[in-house]
Parts: C-alpha cells; structure tokens; sequence
C-alpha cells in the first residue's frame, strides 16, 4: 500500500488513510516494516505485523524471501501471556476529607503503646509507619480512578459522534441506507477529531518561546510507554537492550561515582556524654512548612497525613529523633532515596 502515510499526516483524513492516521495518532503504533514485501508495494497485511504496541516489545525485525514474488516478514517480540490492556484502576486517597479529629485521637491512643516497647530502630521505625498506614486506611476517604480510554483532546462533540457511530455499528444493519449514515457518521466524528486535536494543541503551545512545560508534560502522555532509555553500553562495551539490565548498569555506574562509605561518618551526639536535645518547636514548624503536594519518599509516608496528625503527630517524631540521634542509628529507609537520572547529551 505505498499511497499510504504510516507517519498518520493529519491532513489526509479520507478512506485509508484515516485508518493509517487513528492507528498512528490515537493508538501510539509504530510501523516495523520499512522495507517492500511486494515489488514497492509494502506489506498488504498491515495491522498485525507492520504495527506493534509497545514498541519495546520488539526485538528484532527482518524480512525473509517468501513464495513466488511475496517476501515474509518475521517478527520477534516478547510475547505476553495477557495480550489486552487490563483496565488499570488507582486507589487515591483524598485528604481533604479525612477525618482529622478520628485520626488524631487514633494517634494519641496508640502513641503509649508504641513508645514503651523499648526495641531496635528498625522495629520502632516500622510499627511508626504501621500505626500511619492503618490510620490512613482507617480514617482518609479513598477515591478509586479507572483509566479514562480517551485521549485528552476529546471534547463534548467527538464523544457525541463517537457514542452514535457505536450505537450505530452495534445495530447489525446492513442496508445501503444505514452503511451511508454510518459512514457519514464516521467522516464527521474524524473531522471533529481533527479539530478538537488542533484546538488542543493550540492551547498547549500558547506559551510557545515562554514556557515549553505543558508542551513536554503532553509528549511524554502521548508517548504512553515510559521507557525512554535506549541501549546502552556497558563496562564492558558490550550492548544493553534489556530493561533490567539497563537498570542495573546504570545503578552500577552511579554508585561508582556518588558512593563512598569511607567519607559517609556515623552521625553522634553534639558533645561527648550530653544527650541531643529535641526542640518541640522546631519540629512543629517543619511540619507546618511541609508542601501538601509534595512527593512521596521511599518510606512512603506522605507529608500531607503528618500535616493532618497535628500535635498529635509531634510526639512521635519528637521519640524517633531521640532514639536515632542519641543512640547513631537511624532507620533504612532515611539512608535511601529516589534518584532519576536525566540524560544530557554526548556520550
């Protein structure tokens, strides 16, 4: 099919070629097949082969001498047990609504409990972290989010056609009457679709020259698949494809270059013999500066819940930070962090 567009051109929105367009543009599939399979006619069986989802999936393409003047393609992928996409739901906690006079009087009802088993750090540490979650179980309201299939340039007008051509579709008639309205149906909906994407589109490069965020935050939506790491070399100089593996490397790589446990002294008291001094104060006002937005750590307490804790909360910081500081031992999870590196360019 060589008059086709497999870079889905907007502007060819008739017959095929909105096929080729709703399968580039909507779908984020990547064709495979650049090489002819016919003469210069590409493979005439296209949905299939020539296109994949996710494209990290494929590990290597090449086309084969088939029968007569027909040339084979072969594919090989890592293939799934679950070939449809599942529909993902999230558990969001909405803090808003939390029950801060019940998750208050939890905390206060647990605190003597929790202070006077006298044990490691790790185990104080850990029943802290419990006695949060189950509060956040117990008194947060949570919201569950189902992924919305659409992509976000849909307005009001593109669902409205999209709903009818279904409805339509879903009738099972066949007359020429109904295959005409259908397939006027169908050229509007790609129109609207146009239009609303181009609407969208304009909105989020207004600020072009200014500020490219919305811009990139897009991107990075349409692109779907996160990995955005391509191969990579190892120590060795030999090529890394595999996500594990590129992962591992790169930890390997960081590690050398940030980590030194000869340089990292134990943390001790201020003066020799004389215990380190909680201020009450000190930690209310950290707590009162914690952002409401502020991303999650590795310990996976969120800033918001010792917002919400109040007073109530301040005596338990107040016990982990006498028994880490007056004691050099702090729990594993505050010598861990998230680190993201971000490519730069060159080698």
């Amino acid at each position: 099919m060589p008059q086709a567009d497999w870079k889905g051109d907007a502007e060819k929105a008739r017959g095929f070629q909105a096929i080729v367009n709703n399968l580039v543009w909507d779908n984020d599939y990547t064709r495979l097949v650049s090489g002819p399979t016919r003469g210069d006619a590409l493979l005439d069986i296209y949905i299939y082969i020539c296109l994949l989802r996710p494209e990290s999936s494929l590990i290597s393409c090449n086309i084969l001498p088939g029968i007569s003047d027909h040339n084979g393609v072969l594919l090989e992928v890592e293939w799934d047990e679950i070939c449809l996409e599942s529909k993902v739901e999230r558990i969001v906690p909405m803090y808003h609504k939390t029950d801060i006079l019940g998750l208050q009087a939890f905390l206060r009802e647990k605190f003597n409990l929790w202070a006077g088993n006298v044990r490691c750090v790790e185990e104080i540490w850990k029943s802290y972290k419990d006695f949060i979650f189950e509060g956040i179980e117990r008194y947060v309201l949570q919201n569950i989010l189902s992924k919305n299939p659409d992509p976000e340039y849909y307005n009001k007008e593109v669902k409205r056609l999209k709903v009818k051509v279904r409805k339509m579709y879903n009738k099972g008639k066949f007359g020429q009457p109904y295959r005409a309205e259908l397939k006027r149906l169908s050229e509007d909906l790609l129109v609207a679709k146009k239009k609303a994407q181009e609407t969208f589109l304009r909105s989020v490069l207004q600020n072009e020259g200014i500020c490219w965020t919305e811009f990139c935050k897009y991107v990075k939506r349409r692109k779907g698949n996160r990995e955005s790491i391509p191969a990579i070399k190892d120590q060795n100089g030999n090529l890394v494809t595999d996500p594990i593996e590129k992962t591992n490397s790169l930890n390997a790589y960081y590690t050398s270059l940030f980590s030194c446990e000869s340089n990292n002294p134990q943390i001790r008291s201020t003066e020799s013999g004389k215990p380190f001094t909680i201020s009450i104060n000190i930690i209310r006002k950290r707590l009162s500066a914690i952002g409401k937005k502020k991303s999650v750590g590795p310990d996976g307490i969120p800033g918001e819940i010792l917002k919400l804790g109040g007073a109530a909360m301040i005596p338990y910081l107040a016990r982990l930070l006498d028994i880490t500081m007056n004691n050099d031992a702090i729990p594993g999870d505050c010598k861990k962090a998230i680190v993201v590196p971000i490519y730069k360019g060159g080698d």
